[in-house]
């Protein structure tokens, strides 16, 4: 307050209410509470919140007063959100909510002054007993604004409001958010297709190369194609623990026998292998005249040494060591270039095995060849024993079926490596 204003006797109970506030946070912290058994503790926890949904009631009246006497105007702000913003510091979210709950919760006056119920009387009524939380206010306010409009039955809209209210003494925000979802469909049964245009017109996907050579972006998926990722990614990334059979006979674990990754990790891994998938299956559209496909330019120099980087179409730099796992599941289509950038050679080297040979492996090899992995056929990469870069040959005596992990983790390359060079136990046959 400035100095020579006379204190209201407002002012007097918001220093009285500080005052008690202090004490009563002197005393929990100096170990008050201790005197709690724990249904006590609860108690306490549940009259303390209790008194912080009734604080809401104040800003209704004080926020009902300032646009009663126009201070967005007499601050030149274009709305009573905007003051709350300037003045509180609050976000344009929360401001919002609040303008929000006054007009739904909060008493209200006629254009003659005559004073009127709360738009919301029964949720009104609730949080001035302190038996609802400002975010619950505003689930309910929200779900019944959504069908408070004309071409709905008064009754529908109020008996909706009791019911959704009385929820709100058994169930948080997110069951009470389904709950108001199910209340709105009850009243309005084609409701939900608003939502469903609302979702296809925010839809979104971008994705752009960073100076690092990785990737970021942001997307907003509807309801149905985030549906269908999840379930497309969530059995790939599910954490690898196997389990091999010694050459002794008994029973061990791998050297992945607990799987490092993150959560995050696993998925970014699961939707590497849908596209890997994706790729070898040939069923992408044509892009340009020609099949899906990864253009890179790499010195001859560094792809034989397995250094420097690859460069693609777009300017993002691939380390050659990633390049070089890239092509394990592609064709490759080597171009000759001169130092002016001409062709001088274009010709075509079979990287991968043939349909047929493909066939051949699966009748062979039955699954995965990795040990103690149980990856059926149509789940599996077909490798090299020796790398194709290294002068692996395509041909049946050498590609062996495996996961698609193995071009992930280096470790198990070497250990399928030595498993297919009969150094570990094998579930290949006829490979040597």
């Amino acid at each position: 307050m400035s100095p020579g204003i006379e204190l209201t006797p407002v002012d007097h109970a918001l220093e009285q209410l500080a005052t008690s506030l202090d004490h009563l946070i002197k005393l929990v912290e100096d170990g008050g509470l201790d005197a709690y058994d724990n249904p006590g503790l609860v108690g306490f926890l549940q009259a303390f919140e209790r008194f912080r949904n009734r604080l809401p009631l104040i800003d209704h009246r004080a926020i009902r007063d300032a646009e009663s006497r126009s201070l967005p105007d007499a601050l030149a702000q274009r709305s009573m959100a905007k003051v709350l913003v300037w003045a509180l510091r609050l976000s344009p979210v929360e401001a919002h909510r609040r303008v929000k709950a006054t007009e739904t919760v909060g008493d209200r006056v006629s254009m003659l002054g005559e004073p009127l119920d709360p738009l919301r009387p029964v949720l009104a009524t609730a949080q001035r007993q302190g038996d609802v939380t400002p975010e619950q206010v505003h689930i309910i306010q929200r779900a019944i604004g959504s069908v408070d409009r004309p071409g709905f039955a008064p009754a529908d809209i109020a008996a909706g409001e009791s019911m959704l209210t009385s929820f709100a003494s058994s169930f948080g925000p997110t069951e009470l958010t389904s709950l108001a979802a199910r209340t709105v469909d009850a009243i309005n049964p084609d409701g939900t297709l608003r939502s469903e245009r609302i979702q296809q017109d925010r839809r979104h996907l971008s994705i752009r190369p960073t100076k690092d050579g990785a990737y970021i972006g942001d997307f907003r998926l509807t309801g149905v194609l985030g549906a269908k990722l999840i379930a497309v990614l969530s059995p790939l990334a599910k954490p690898r623990v196997e389990n091999i059979t010694l050459a002794n006979g008994s029973q061990g674990h791998s050297i992945l026998d607990v799987d490092q990754r993150s959560y995050p990790q696993r998925m970014h891994d699961a939707l590497e292998e849908v596209c890997e998938r994706v790729l070898r299956s040939g069923s992408l559209p044509d892009s340009g005249g020609t099949p899906a496909t990864v253009i890179v330019t790499i010195t001859a120099e560094s792809l034989a040494a397995k250094t420097g980087h690859a460069t693609a179409s777009d300017g993002t730099l691939i380390p050659t060591v990633n390049l070089l796992e890239m092509t394990n599941a592609a064709d490759i289509i080597p171009t000759m270039l001169a130092t002016s950038g001409a062709v001088l050679d274009l010709g075509r080297s079979r990287r991968v095995a043939s349909p047929n040979q493909t066939m051949a492996l699966i009748a062979r090899d039955r699954g995965c060849s990795f040990p103690g992995c149980a990856h059926p056929p149509q789940w599996c990469e077909r490798h090299h024993i020796i790398p194709w870069i290294d002068g692996g040959r395509t041909d049946m005596k050498k590609p062996a079926l495996l996961p698609p992990g193995v071009a992930m983790f280096p470790m198990r390359r070497a250990e399928a490596s030595m498993c297919l060079r009969g150094v570990l136990p094998s579930r290949v046959y006829g490979v040597t």
